[in-house]
């Protein structure tokens, strides 16, 4: 970065001799000036929101005047336990920034934004700070999420981190409306810092740091800072950050074929020319020039103005989230605008607090009510104000006089109805909070498990608008997270995260825009476990994850043996299956030849049934032939016969020829009767 020294104020360090100072610290004061009214009130119950959370016996007299009764204030603080369990719930579930691909070839870039993200994450320990901002939105109904950078040990690309800051340390535009901080005019934030702290801060400026004097510059702005009642102000510096809402010239490339629009960004070594060089190979491309709203920085160290320029993370955006509760933007009285849990809670702890109080006093009194006496009868009077402790006291008389002439006055009785309200005053605050006792972890109710399951998610019913605010604060700061990390980081620093070169449209804007979305995903501890629980997850569900990919996962302490290990396993299951695969193939080729064999005895048996078939065939053809032979010789015996007889008279031959048909048939009917026979045999 170049220093200020050099003379070289292009980076936003500006000239003392500058008259644009001036017109700065005006606007700045301006903006003061019309927002501290509305802010201050905020800021007023804020601090009494958090002396509640505290327990500050001191609440009583400036809150509900002065107490006519010089007795001691108690504080039995119901609201901190009601606090610390939503707290502890947003602790317990906590959730992971992560980027969701949107279509299936958007992976390996969602793959590389998850892990350099989660590289942040767990550096700048953002997880710690989102609940500490979520845990003092509930106490006053907003905090802040600060993204900056810190070259420190890097001072080329710097490392992110998070700070969460809190209600009294900001001042911002009372009408802005969206989360997102788009409608926001302006933020300023607060800090003191030393002299060395200030040099870190303002790298380049070390000169004139050394030569200014720490004078803990009392103006009467953010009154309600801690650093005020430090004894050492002295010895510190207002380190102001103003950020303000604006407008710069930039030119949105448009392709009136595919209907895209995007922003020209110039990179890091382009050369003036590229545009107009890529204007000529794509002449279809329309250039239009337009404002672009983004916001510029204000720092000023003690009231002296150092710099004016760009963000630190060169980024459009402010680089705060809020983190909100309740918040009603239409209420005319800022200080109801926005709530914390404990704002709705103050009067039923007072109550509580009064009765206890008064039940202690009426226990007090049953001890020592008072005493009726004339006033010659004891020689002090002191001796009745005395405190038993557990002997009894004396009370002496003067002589003469009797112990019946002193009489003790009778406490008042603690009725039963006065310990009920104290009870029913207590279980206002759990109704006004929206936490039961089953999220409390403290029903005693004799109920079933499914019955107290159902209340429990009844109870978190009530408090998920506050957890939906959350998630979307989230989501907001990883989009942040995301534009700083793509205008920052070098493409070394991200090849040193991923261990490989990254995806060519990391840095490119139009793929944030339509090729990934930010959403919270489950938490761990780093980016290795999430992917393990994802693993065990698909596994659980059927899909085939190898066990190897588990391991490779999983935090193990010599993960190196575990695999060697799993190899060796690996390969003596595969000889034992190779060795089994061996065996059952000679078991399947005895079993192949013995069926051989047998389909052979068949085959053989099947052509003896053939053959022995064929000479019963044989046998009933020559049976056929027999007695066809048989049949002619009888006709030829007939007609022999008839020759013979011709010279019989006609009617002997009638009747020889009767006979001859007779003879035939039986001859006929004989022959059939042997082919049946022939076969049945």
């Amino acid at each position: 970065m170049p220093s200020y020294e050099s003379g070289q104020y292009s980076l936003g360090y500006i000239d003392p001799s500058d008259v644009q100072t001036k017109d700065l610290k005006q606007m700045q004061d301006y903006f003061y000036q019309s927002n501290y009214t509305t802010n201050s009130t905020y800021w007023l119950q804020g601090a009494i929101d958090k002396r509640f959370k505290v327990g500050d016996q001191q609440l009583y007299n400036q809150m509900y005047g002065q107490n006519s009764q010089n007795v001691q204030k108690f504080f039995f603080n119901l609201i901190r336990r009601h606090i610390n369990m939503i707290a502890g719930f947003q602790r317990k579930n906590r959730k992971s920034t992560i980027t969701m691909p949107v279509n299936d070839g958007d992976d390996p870039l969602a793959d590389d934004y998850n892990k350099v993200m989660r590289w942040c994450d767990d550096r700048d320990g953002f997880q710690e700070y989102l609940s500490q901002a979520f845990e003092g939105a509930c106490d006053v109904g907003e905090y802040l999420l600060h993204l900056y950078p810190d070259y420190t040990f890097d001072p080329i690309s710097g490392d992110l981190f998070t700070d969460a800051v809190s209600w009294n340390n900001y001042l911002i535009d009372s009408y802005s409306r969206k989360q997102d901080l788009s409608d926001c005019n302006g933020i300023w934030r607060r800090r003191w810092t030393s002299k060395n702290a200030a040099k870190m801060l303002i790298p380049g400026y070390s000169k004139e740091i050394d030569k200014m004097k720490p004078g803990g510059m009392k103006d009467g702005r953010f009154p309600l800072q801690a650093e005020l009642q430090n004894v050492a102000i002295n010895n510190l510096f207002t380190y102001d950050e103003f950020y303000y809402r604006t407008t710069r010239p930039g030119k949105i490339i448009l392709d009136p074929h595919s209907g895209e629009a995007v922003e020209w960004e110039e990179a890091e070594g382009d050369e003036e020319d590229t545009m107009e060089r890529v204007l000529a190979q794509q002449p279809w491309l329309q250039v239009h020039k337009t404002d672009i709203p983004t916001v510029k920085l204000v720092i000023s160290l003690s009231g002296k103005m150092v710099y004016h320029g760009k963000t630190l993370l060169n980024t459009d955006n402010y680089p705060f989230i809020p983190c909100q509760t309740y918040v009603e933007q239409d209420i005319q009285a800022y200080a109801w605008r926005k709530q914390g849990i404990i704002r709705n809670l103050r009067d039923s702890q007072f109550l509580y607090n009064m009765r206890k109080v008064i039940e202690l006093q009426l226990l007090q009194s049953s001890l020592n009510a008072g005493w009726i006496y004339p006033v010659d009868v004891v020689p002090d009077p002191k001796c009745f104000r005395q405190s038993s402790g557990g002997d009894g006291f004396l009370i002496p008389l003067k002589a003469g006089r009797q112990p019946g002439e002193i009489q003790r006055i009778e406490p008042v009785a603690i009725p039963q109805s006065l310990l009920e309200l104290s009870n029913s005053l207590a279980e206002d605050i759990t109704k006004i909070s929206g936490v039961n006792e089953e999220l409390l972890g403290s029903a005693t109710d004799d109920k079933s498990g499914i019955l107290s399951m159902l209340r429990q998610g009844a109870g978190l019913t009530t408090l998920q608008t506050i957890f939906d605010k959350l998630d979307y604060s989230q989501r907001l700061y990883g989009k942040i997270r995301l534009q700083a990390i793509r205008k920052n980081f070098s493409k070394g620093k991200i090849r040193n995260i991923l261990g490989h070169d990254a995806d060519p449209r990391f840095w490119s804007s139009h793929s944030q825009k339509y090729a990934i979305a930010v959403e919270e995903g489950n938490y761990s501890t780093t980016q290795r476990q999430m992917e393990l629980q994802q693993l065990l997850h698909f596994k659980e569900i059927g899909v085939a994850i190898a066990d190897k990919s588990l391991v490779r996962a999983a935090f193990l302490t010599n993960k190196r043996q575990v695999i060697e290990d799993m190899e060796e396993q690996k390969q003596a299951e595969q000889q034992q299956q190779q060795a089994q695969s061996e065996q059952q193939e000679k078991v399947d080729n005895a079993k192949i030849m013995a069926a051989f064999s047998k389909s052979k005895v068949d085959m053989a048996r099947e052509q003896d049934l053939q053959a022995s078939a064929q000479e019963r065939m044989a046998k009933i053809q020559d049976l056929h032939a027999d007695s066809e032979y048989k049949s002619s010789r009888a006709d030829l015996e007939m007609v022999k016969t008839m020759i013979e007889l011709e010279d019989m008279d006609l009617n002997n031959l009638k009747t020889n020829i009767e006979l001859a048909v007779y003879l035939k048939e039986a001859n006929k009917a004989s022959q059939q009767m042997s082919e049946m026979t022939a076969m049945s045999v």
